[in-house]
């Protein structure tokens, strides 16, 4: 199995992690991966599972794996994240009855089902941030034996689970009730024992691997259950098929088996298997089984019986590449399974800068809302947080503040605040405001503050701040509060409190260009925020005075034509402004109840407001940030708690989630969200 990265609107992402269920103990080993393969081993977890490793998957929003295994309680999971395995979750209330040997999350990770060695032979449950809930009704006709393989539809409309006894593969509609009246059998079944399935990434064909010959059957899969069995690739695979996959775009098939080359690949179609691909150069050691290819589709990986205990390869349109490096910690024993996850929007935190002392406040983030605060940085920002920033590839953390060095940065992982860098040499000359933001191809970090020049810039690696960019040619006027680049990096604006109030130069690696010209219709006042849409075709600042959210039209050339302000105002002072990540509403924090407001955005520009959130945030909102994935909104204001946090969808806001259990300090400035890719 492989985890999708899940979000408002579907993306790719590359795998962050790699995962193998094996035969002896710790039972589960997991590591980093990159383009250039295995990274260093993640600790293993503090309790093990309990017997051999036969399956394994992550949750597709990257917050947990669970490993199915030989010995009570048969299924393991944990937490995931940055960091790797988190505190094992209770045990499900009712077991499984026997040896766990296939597993899957549903698609909106919802939902987790376990094949296992004895009747009923599957077992499903809900999930969620708690873990496992109260098991689902079994199926009202069984499998007919074990269960060793089971996938979900990818639009989560079915079930399906491969088993030793015919018809070796049963399916069932999937809801949130559970299982639905068990689909047809296909008209022509697999061949014998059938060991892995999987669905096609589109939801259109499912396969079968199974121990006789042809060792994979594959069908096409619509909502009335399976079609007409596709024809057997004219190469067959060379053994017993027992793990197969699809490419995540769909075009290819793989099935890990016994007999050398013990991992064999075919083009895949809506026609179904083309010509088979040359065998990797290297091949795997031993029998290959439960294989997946990464979240991306640039690498496929195949676990074994013989050591290394899993190996993998680069996967293109032309099939293997040579052979990664094995891992520098091998798994300990036979490898029966292994998962992919995806970095980026499943693991997010949220930050809020403000008031009092630590200035700058963390947590982890999900579909729950607010996760335990993180340890506060070793050393602290030196004076009322502002703004706050996290680098784009979410590995550093900024905090702009009202006291020397007025800016302060850290590297940030799954594990929080990482050892202060060194201020840059240059400092900014005065108090740090709203504005602190990093470029998002992340080659620069830049402050707005209250001293002239009223904005500073410096390039932005690994190492930290570079040398300070020099000075934009004609300043802003006075103050500057806030700070955006735009999408693509070719562009940074500035907001401040002296007329025109809003100043936008090119940017590039040599730092800011000559400025654009002013927009034909200025702001009524001191632009106190300034976010960009993310297509970059829009530019949108507050002001201290009606209409309080201004909108014009982007392009290279800069300013274009002012929208039409929204019908319905917000009722003061605006200070931040924030687009959804996929582009479709805008929001305004701003003085005077309800301090927070959302409209829909499209190219028309604004539309008719959201309603108000039930629960309103307690005071003055400042900062607005939407989650990476887009599925929340925060406000950060100057009453407790602080910070206020809802569900966002396309109706707007939901029922705004628990406060964090550790307030920030007091009023919250800035806020933003981080994922950590």
């Amino acid at each position: 199995m492989f985890s999708a990265d899940l979000g408002v609107t579907p993306r790719v992402s590359a795998s962050r992690a790699i995962a193998v269920a094996h035969s002896m103990s710790p039972f589960i080993t997991a590591y980093s991966w990159s383009s250039s393969g295995f990274g260093a081993k993640y600790t293993n977890p503090s309790a093990l599972p309990t017997g051999t490793g036969n399956g394994v998957a992550f949750s597709p929003n990257g917050s947990a794996i669970a490993v199915a295994h030989s010995t009570t309680p048969f299924i393991s999971a944990y937490p995931w994240s940055g960091v790797g395995f988190g505190t094992k979750y209770a045990n499900p209330a009712t077991l499984p009855v026997g040896s766990g040997f296939g597993v899957a999350f549903s698609p909106d990770s919802s939902a987790i089902a376990v094949g296992h060695a004895t009747t009923p032979f599957i077992t499903a449950y809900p999930w969620s941030g708690s873990g496992f809930g109260t098991k689902y009704a079994d199926p009202a006709t069984l499998p007919a034996g074990v269960g060793q393989g089971v996938s979900f539809s990818p639009d989560g409309s079915a079930i399906a689970i491969a088993h030793n006894t015919t018809p070796f593969i049963t399916a069932y509609p999937w809801s949130g009730s559970g299982f639905g009246t068990k689909y047809t059998n296909p008209a022509t079944l697999p061949t014998g024992d059938g060991y892995g399935v999987e669905f096609s990434p589109d939801g259109s064909a499912i396969a079968v691997a199974h121990d006789s010959t042809p060792f994979i059957t594959a069908y096409p899969w619509s909502g009335s259950g399976f079609g007409t069995k596709y024809s057997n690739p004219a190469t067959l695979p060379t053994g017993s098929g027992i793990g197969v996959a699809f490419s995540p775009d769909g075009s290819a098939i793989a099935v890990g088996h016994f007999n050398t080359p013990f991992i064999t690949a075919y083009p895949w179609s809506g026609s179904g298997f083309g010509t088979k691909y040359s065998n990797p150069a290297t091949l795997p050691t031993g029998t290959g089984r439960n294989l997946a290819f990464s979240t991306d589709g640039s690498a496929i990986a195949v676990p074994h019986n013989i050591t290394p205990f899993i190996t993998a390869y680069p996967w293109s349109a032309s099939g293997f590449g040579a052979k990664y490096s094995n891992p520098a910690t091998l798994p300990t024993s036979t490898a029966l399974s292994l998962a992919f996850t995806a970095g980026g929007y499943p693991i997010q935190q949220i930050a809020v800068a403000h008031s009092t002392t630590p200035f700058i406040t963390a947590y982890p983030w999900s579909a729950s809302g607010f996760g335990g605060k993180y340890d506060n940085p070793a050393t602290l920002p030196t004076g009322t947080g502002q703004g706050v920033a996290f680098s784009p590839d979410g590995s550093a953390i900024a905090v702009s503040h009202s006291t020397t060095p007025f800016i302060t940065a850290y590297p940030w992982s799954g594990s929080g605040f990482g050892t202060k860098y060194t201020n840059p040499a240059t400092l900014p000359s005065g108090t740090g405001n709203f504005g602190i933001k990093f470029s998002p191809n992340g080659s620069a970090i830049a402050v707005a503050h209250d001293v002239t020049p009223f904005v500073s810039a410096y390039p932005w690696s690994t190492s930290g701040f570079g040398t300070k960019y020099a000075n934009p040619g004609t300043l802003p006027t006075n103050t500057g509060y806030s700070l955006a680049f735009s999408p693509n990096s070719s562009a940074i604006a500035v907001g401040h409190i002296s007329s025109p109030y809003i100043s936008a130069y090119p940017w590039s690696a040599s730092g800011f260009g000559t400025k654009y010209s002013d927009p034909s219709t200025l702001p009524s006042s001191a632009a106190y925020g300034v976010a960009f849409s993310p297509d970059g075709s829009t530019i949108s600042f507050t002001s201290a005075s009606t209409p309080y959210i201004n909108a014009y039209a982007w392009s290279a050339s800069g300013f274009g034509a002012k929208y039409s302000n929204p019908s319905t105002l917000p009722a003061g002072l605006g200070v931040g402004v924030a687009f959804s990540t996929d582009g479709s509403a805008i929001a305004v924090a701003h003085f005077t109840t309800p301090f927070i407001t959302a409209y829909p955005w499209s190219g028309s520009g604004f539309g008719t407001k959201y309603a108000n959130p039930a629960t309103l945030p307690t005071g003055t909102g400042s900062g607005v940030a939407f989650s990476a994935d887009g599925s929340a909104i925060a406000v950060s204001h100057d009453t407790t708690p602080f910070i206020t946090a809802y569900p966002w969808s396309g109706s707007g806001f939901g029922t705004k989630y628990a406060n964090p259990a550790t307030l920030p300090a007091n009023t919250g400035y800035g806020v933003a969200f981080n994922r950590i890719t």
